[in-house]
């Protein structure tokens, strides 16, 4: 145990990078760490199980769920119950002949109901598809972020690392530019369900220190703030890197040229991810009109509220039943749209599951960095065998097994 340990420091110690005035331990070795490793993802992992994923095949565990939140019966269970308690003293005060039949006789309204249900039914479902199409699109953005770390990691260890075990003078920049852009999409995360206290330490456990991450939790906008160190890491990388104006003449153009066209990249790169995080805002910020609203759930709960009187005559007791279902499929319409135009809150199973989506994304950054850390010049390594050689391999072997 003694000697894995000392292994350990040993490989630990030869990973680290000079500072201005300490050691840091390089990036791949403290976010790579398994001890780290275990708490970022027990971390997520306890949020991506409040949002778990469903089996859309089975029709037996959707169209039968019982899920209260799998349902989102809370987004309209009070109209829902207003209107049910409405039938049932209605139907109860007309079958025990309480109110007299021509005071309950409202039989006449069946063709205007007709035409109200098919206008109703319109509003319906352009709120639903208006609601979808605006989920997706947060999930697009998102995907987006995460994919654009993913990208923006690469190439900044691309055009920063040296080969394996080479330390460069913009080793560090890298190391940074990657930490802050880890932490750019958990801070995102947090700003958009509207956690003041911004990200925990152990979701940032191995990649940023607290005192980073308290910096960046107590800006007024704590994804800028990360994306705006992201870009400060590139300025320190690709300009003025050298030590003198005798070193920087001495490049040629094309080192030059080469250094320009990366910064170029990288920042358009913080610029996509500006973009994106401002679209998730915009999503968050911007409802449905209200008007529409107003007008759909005005109309909705009259419809339903009067279909007791008109069909009472007609159904009798079975009134109950027939409202209570036509309310329960209407007024989820309404109840999922409303659940999924802003779907950011970490306690919902349908809104985003952003904690799954950045365990994958730290899960893709790890490799990149495992990746450049093993093959930072993406060299090939053995020697390549002819098929006909590999072949005569395969029957060698095949004879010598049966001559045994």
């Amino acid at each position: 145990r003694l000697h894995a340990i000392t292994r350990d420091y040993t490989r630990l110690h030869a990973t680290m990078l000079d500072g201005a005035d300490k050691l840091r331990m390089r990036l791949h070795a403290t976010m790579l760490d398994g001890a780290n490793t275990r708490a970022r993802n027990e971390y997520l992992r306890k949020g991506a199980e409040r949002q778990p994923d469903y089996d859309s095949s089975s029709w037996a565990r959707t169209a039968l769920s019982l899920s209260v939140k799998r349902r989102a019966l809370a987004s309209y269970a009070y109209p829902l119950a207003f209107v049910n308690l409405t039938c049932i003293v209605w139907t109860v005060l007309h079958e025990t002949a309480t109110l007299s039949r021509s005071t309950t006789e409202m039989q006449s309204l069946d063709g205007a109901y007709s035409l109200t249900f098919s206008a109703m039914g319109f509003l319906l479902v352009f709120r639903l598809s208006r609601a979808a199409v605006r989920w997706w699109d947060c999930r697009a953005s998102f995907g987006a972020i995460t994919a654009g770390v993913r990208d923006f990691v690469d190439v900044f260890l691309i055009y920063t690392d040296g080969s394996r075990g080479q330390e460069t003078a913009r080793s560090g920049a890298a190391d940074d530019a990657c930490a802050w852009a880890c932490a750019f999409v958990v801070a995102s995360k947090a700003f958009l369900r509207g956690e003041k206290d911004g990200p925990a330490r152990d979701e940032l456990m191995g990649i940023l220190s607290d005192e980073d991450r308290l910096a960046m939790s107590r800006a007024s906008h704590p994804p800028l703030y990360a994306l705006s160190m992201c870009r400060r890491c590139v300025r320190r990388a690709f300009c003025g890197t050298s030590s003198s104006s005798v070193e920087a003449g001495r490049r040629d153009a094309a080192t030059a040229v080469e250094e320009a066209s990366v910064r170029s990249e990288l920042n358009k790169q913080c610029e996509f991810l500006a973009l994106q995080v401002g679209a998730l805002e915009r999503l968050r910020s911007t409802k449905i009109p209200e008007v529409y609203v107003i007008h759909l759930r005005t109309f909705l709960l009259l419809y339903l509220m009067s279909m007791p009187f008109v069909f009472v005559n007609r159904w009798g007791w079975g009134t109950i039943p027939a409202v209570g279902a036509v309310s329960f499929a209407l007024l989820g319409i309404e109840g999922a749209a409303t659940e999924c135009e802003i779907p950011f809150k970490p306690d919902h199973i349908n809104h985003l599951k952003m904690d799954a989506y950045i365990m994958g994304c730290f899960a893709n950054v790890s490799s990149i960095l495992e990746w450049n850390s093993d093959r930072a010049n993406g060299e090939r390594r053995g020697d390549l065998l002819r098929a006909d050689v590999v072949e005569e391999t395969k029957i060698d072997v095949k004879n010598s097994e049966s001559s045994s």
